[in-house]
């Protein structure tokens, strides 16, 4: 019987977070056992006879589901085949999702988990495994949840975590790690991540922070610095990092590229940008995307950069209308700066794409044309990545959207996606 079972329900193996929750977990001595799903909604009416021996075999007395909003179809029908075969067990949600819709959520689990989960789940097997029982668990910090006379409950939040080098390198392929792949249960191998990874797992993902200088109408950190007052940008150091990519290269299959998803890492303090641009380029020398706002770029961070591999750059515009990005989406960014940041990128011999939001119903023609001007200015060659604007759970816009009657408040909720 392990520990705990964490589940990933997304369509893919490129998760980080839930990954690390079970490194976490197995590094203080805990039996986690790491599940991906990512076939699961295309036999959801099927037989699971696979998944309930899994189950069965390994017996968790705690299940940690991972989800998005898109998830949460697969999340709920997943929770009831575990209380089908496991009655006794208890189910958590975490990821964006359930922190922000945790009382949606808690209709459908035990807890529900807001913000950050290491040590939310921790102290939870401890209580668990010290035989304690649901009273005890109601007390753990960052937890929702429904009392027995139906009142919905959140507990407080525990600090967000600073050190970031306490918690473990990602591996590729951790201990105890198994995937769906539709008819049996698998333990995780090379082939898996070549299959189920985008880009046959040859794009190697890694995130070097946590937090986002800015918090746009549109997006989750702005929710995530209301939740916690703050949201403050908190790094890992460059050796940390190093010591992911090295074990990355040596696990998985042959990386081409590494794509650093951080929200915005050009906001990394010059200090960090020339320490991390000696050691990557000593050590992994493979070449590499990274993000950044307009505000960011300059010369000295360029440079720097591309020196040590930096292949394609990728910076949000979203829209070329400052009225759009200043009112509506509260980006701190007018159309000029990009452009300025946009010719400084075209100095340098990468790629580059910038993102656009459309299909924005608070937008008028004018600012569409706005945009139409801003591209026609923007230095080339440039790719535009063209997104159409969804409003997620937890968003100002969402509420914005609400309010004047846009969407309804099932939007997102019970739509096919």
């Amino acid at each position: 019987m392990c520990d705990i079972l964490l589940v990933s329900v997304q369509p893919n193996l490129d998760i980080l977070g839930l990954k690390g929750i079970h490194q976490f977990l197995r590094e203080k001595s805990y039996d986690s056992v790491l599940l991906y799903l990512p076939v699961y909604l295309s036999y959801i009416n099927n037989s699971k006879q696979h998944i309930k021996d899994f189950l069965i075999k390994e017996c968790p007395p705690v299940v940690g589901i991972s989800l998005t909003s898109e998830d949460f179809e697969t999340a709920e029908h997943f929770t009831k085949l575990v209380r089908e075969v496991l009655p006794n067990s208890f189910v958590i949600w975490g990821g964006i999702e359930p922190t922000t819709e945790p009382e949606r959520c808690a209709k459908v689990a035990d807890f529900v988990c807001l913000g950050e989960g290491e040590y939310t789940l921790l102290d939870f097997l401890n209580i668990v495994k010290n035989g304690g029982g649901k009273y005890e668990l109601e007390k753990v910090n960052n937890l929702a949840y429904f009392s027995d006379d139906g009142e919905f409950h959140k507990n407080p939040l525990n600090p967000l975590l600073t050190d970031l080098d306490s918690l473990p390198p990602l591996r590729q392929i951790p201990e105890r790690s198994y995937v769906d792949v539709g008819n049996k249960i698998e333990s995780v191998e090379i082939k898996h991540l070549m299959r189920y990874k985008r880009y046959r797992g040859q794009v190697y993902k890694i995130m070097t922070s946590r937090g986002c200088p800015y918090g746009c109408a549109y997006c989750c950190n702005r929710f995530l610095r209301n939740l916690y007052g703050k949201w403050p940008i908190r790094q890992r150091s460059v050796e940390h990092v190093m010591k992911e990519l090295e074990l990355a290269m040596k696990e998985g299959p042959p990386i081409l590229y590494v794509d650093i998803i951080d929200d915005c890492f050009f906001a990394s303090d010059m200090e960090y940008i020339k320490e991390f641009c000696e050691q990557y380029k000593k050590r992994i020398g493979l070449p590499f995307i990274a993000k950044t706002t307009a505000r960011e770029v300059s010369d000295e961070r360029m440079s720097l950069l591309v020196d040590a591999g930096m292949t394609w750059a990728n910076m949000g515009l979203q829209s070329g209308s400052d009225r759009t990005c200043l009112e509506i989406y509260k980006r701190p960014t007018k159309s000029e700066t990009f452009i300025k940041a946009a010719k400084i990128i075209s100095k340098y011999p990468v790629g580059v794409y910038y993102d656009i939001i459309l299909d924005n119903p608070f937008e008028t023609r004018e600012d569409l044309l706005n945009t139409a001007t801003t591209l026609a200015n923007t230095p080339g060659p440039f790719m535009p990545l063209f997104f159409s604007l969804r409003f997620y759970p937890g968003t100002e816009l969402r509420k914005k959207a609400i309010e004047e009657k846009i969407i309804d408040d099932n939007y997102l909720k019970y739509e096919d996606i």
